[in-house]
């Protein structure tokens, strides 16, 4: 994979936090430590394993995806990061997917917006080894990342344009800290009757109650909030895609066999989707 010099000028060692370089297929900073890129075109900077989503949710969750069921949420991400991207961006467009996943939503993203913003870059960056890996492989002409998000970024101060938050940690001093002063942080979480049916049914776990509101107090100190949108509406889903919209979320760590078994007694269900998106600003 070539490594655009845009993405590579804004890269930081997650050992010490000083410029790396691609040498020879590693990337390298002046204290010599290195990390190998994998033949997929990504790199691991994780000191340690951690665990992340298995390979079996994002199997279920790539399948579920390409099926066109999240596209309403690609799209309303793609209109706001072009009206909000649009007033503060000024040379490269450099995005960061943090918790990224399999990729879906990045590699919309910039397909989409380089229509409008020439050439854009997008990073990904997740803990899962996996995840990673399957989003490189589809995804080429993006750089992904194994890293942690309750880590600081391996990125350079103010280097972002823009950043996705979507179902995954929150780090809010270090999305402070590598996005540029205006730049949008857009932050999708689960409305209150997202999968109500589903979850009803089958004895899933609660959505946090005020997660809204502890969101945005949370990024109140160096975020100003500009606009709150919510998403919302059904799917008629059979027992396949039942079984995947479970197994993708983090419901998978607590299936008991009694769950199991009712999911599979399943075969058709309308459930609620819905998404709430804040858009932030960097102070």
């Amino acid at each position: 994979m070539m490594v655009s010099t845009a993405v590579e000028e804004i890269l930081r060692c997650p050992v010490c936090s000083l410029p790396i370089s691609f040498q020879q297929g590693t990337w390298r900073c002046e204290q010599a430590h290195a990390f190998d890129m994998a033949k997929e075109g990504y790199v691991n900077l994780l000191r340690k394993k951690l665990p992340g989503d298995t390979r079996e949710m994002l199997l279920a969750r790539r399948a579920f995806f390409d099926k066109g069921y999240y596209q309403p949420l690609a799209s309303l991400l793609n209109e706001l990061l072009q009206a909000h991207l649009a007033p503060v961006q000024e040379g490269p467009v450099r995005l960061l997917d943090a918790g990224c996943g399999e990729g879906y939503y990045l590699g919309n993203l910039q397909a989409q917006l380089a229509q409008r913003f020439g050439q854009v870059y997008g990073l990904g960056i997740d803990i899962s080894k996996d995840a990673i890996r399957m989003a490189a492989k589809r995804y080429p002409d993006t750089f992904f990342m194994v890293a942690n998000l309750n880590e600081p970024l391996p990125l350079a101060d103010q280097a972002l344009a823009g950043m996705l938050n979507i179902f995954a940690p929150r780090n809010v001093a270090e999305y402070a800290r590598v996005l540029a002063p205006g730049a949008p942080l857009l932050i999708i979480i689960p409305g209150p009757r997202h999968i109500q049916e589903l979850r009803q049914s089958l004895h899933l776990l609660n959505i946090e109650e005020n997660k809204q509101q502890h969101v945005v107090e949370q990024f109140s100190g160096s975020f100003t909030l500009l606009e709150t949108r919510e998403l919302s509406y059904e799917l008629a889903l059979q027992q396949a895609e039942i079984a995947q919209l479970v197994m993708m979320t983090p419901n998978y760590w607590h299936l008991s066999e009694e769950i199991r078994a009712r999911m599979e007694a399943l075969n058709s269900l309308s459930t609620t989707i819905d998404f709430i998106c804040l858009v932030f600003q960097r102070l």
